[in-house]
């Protein structure tokens, strides 16, 4: 049956694609995300999902799409400098196994090509809804099932990732963090009532599912959002009030497995192995750069054995954390660290181009922000307002993952490069637009 429904909705998504183009990207992003083939047991399990909507989606936009401009922005060529930087620091990789890294390279090359069709074939709002639909019903609606279950457990059921790219609790809890102001952003814009109702169901249910993943990292990430969007309420002393009634019964009621573990955040360096194996793997990441500084070690060479092997015996000392021995049996450990990742896999110039990327990014999105709110772009503002929650929540989580390379975050900076190259400086026409009521006289 699985089979069946998943042949039919490739056919559908095959026929809009190539009618609509900015239906193609946006089914790109939710089977990138949610990986449907895996939840097959068939012959559907053999399809090429992703591959079939890319080339529709090509087609679609050259033999469909009218007035095709492309215009470059700043972060556009960031992206497009770090993604040659890749491929740079992948052909002088120190890695003993080279197919592993050509194999990450060719995946993230398939990241850089949703971004760019993204900026190149999004135009207007609907188009971006879409988009943000499509993230929404990939990742928090997995959230919200998985939930469910932790709820009717009664707690025992351990969430973890969807098969794919986020199959890990820590980087499912991320993925969740940033999705949660997407989902608000829904809530602040639907005008169905029965749809805002369930994306108030939804937003709970996602709550609830960070908790559920037992990810140190992902509950701060949560506390985060949560006082960032205190912060910006006009209900301070509500929000207030509701938490000091609330938060007391959700921990009494949590399970004792959930509070140790949440308990030992502050005593992580000192008594928790995997938070130790994280600071192995930043020192030899670290290690790995400083011999290396202009191009790294390649893609994942922090987990080649040959390399952890090498440089095994001089952590211990190296910085001011100081780390036990690794031991010979030790395993090679991730990076967990998206800073950390980049350093060690591209060296000081891919770890500045990142960077570049991610501040660019907020700093475009501020200015969208601002302009949307001086021309009385409401919807614009409060995506605007959810965009920067994400991207900041995957700054400040991403200290505890390994997803530099993540689908969902290029995704957001193409929503945030649209924004800024459409609906403000184009459709709306700033510079010629004197008041907010000629603004919203404008058809949205």
């Amino acid at each position: 049956m699985r089979d069946l429904a998943l042949t039919f909705l490739l056919i559908a998504i095959i026929y809009y694609s190539f009618k609509r183009p900015y239906i193609g990207v946006c089914a790109w992003i939710w089977i990138a995300l949610t990986a449907p083939a895996d939840w097959a047991f068939g012959f559907s399990t053999n399809f090429r999902l992703n591959l079939t909507v890319v080339i529709i989606t090509f087609l679609s936009y050259l033999f469909v799409s009218k007035n095709k401009k492309f215009k470059l922005s700043g972060i556009g060529v960031l992206v497009l400098l770090f993604g040659f930087w890749t491929l740079v620091s992948s052909l002088a990789s120190i890695t003993s196994f080279p197919e592993e890294v050509w194999f990450r390279f060719s995946e993230f090359l398939k990241v850089l090509m949703l971004f760019f069709f993204a900026i190149l074939i999004f135009k207007k709002r609907l188009h971006i809804d879409t988009f943000v639909w499509a993230i929404v019903l990939s990742i928090s609606s997995y959230a919200a099932m998985e939930a469910t279950k932790f709820i009717l457990s009664g707690g025992s059921h351990r969430i973890v990732g969807v098969a794919g790219q986020i199959q890990d609790r820590n980087d499912l809890a991320v993925a969740i963090n940033m999705c949660i102001p997407l989902v608000i952003y829904l809530i602040q814009t639907c005008e169905h009532k029965i749809l805002k109702n369930g994306l108030w169901v939804l937003l709970g249910l996602n709550i609830m599912a960070v908790v559920g993943t037992y990810s140190r990292g992902g509950f701060i990430g949560l506390i985060i959002l949560a006082i960032a969007f205190w912060w910006k309420s006009k209900h301070k002393l509500m929000l207030s009030l509701a938490a000091v009634c609330i938060i007391p019964i959700m921990y009494m009621n949590a399970p004792q497995e959930w509070k140790e573990r949440q308990s030992t955040v502050e005593t992580a360096a000192i008594e928790d192995g995997s938070f130790i194996g994280r600071l192995w793997a930043w020192k030899i990441s670290t290690l790995i750069a400083l011999d290396n500084p202009m191009t790294g070690g390649g893609f994942r060479a922090v987990t080649d054995p040959f390399i952890w092997d090498y440089y095994r015996s001089l952590t211990p000392d190296f910085s001011f954390l100081k780390t036990p021995p690794i031991s010979i049996e030790v395993a090679p450990k991730a990076a967990h660290n998206i800073y950390m990742q980049v350093l060690g896999d591209h060296g000081f110039v891919g770890l500045a181009l990142f960077l570049a990327i991610l501040l660019k990014t907020l700093s475009l999105n501020n200015r969208n922000r601002k302009l949307a709110k001086e021309y009385g772009n409401l919807w614009c503002e409060h995506l605007s307002n959810a965009l920067s929650l994400s991207l900041i929540g995957f700054c400040i989580t991403g200290a505890n993952v390994s997803r530099a390379y993540f689908d969902l975050l290029y995704a957001v900076v193409a929503i945030v490069v649209v924004i800024s190259t459409n609906h403000l400086a184009k459709k709306y026409n700033i510079k010629t637009v004197k008041n907010t009521a000629a603004i919203k006289s404008v058809e949205t």
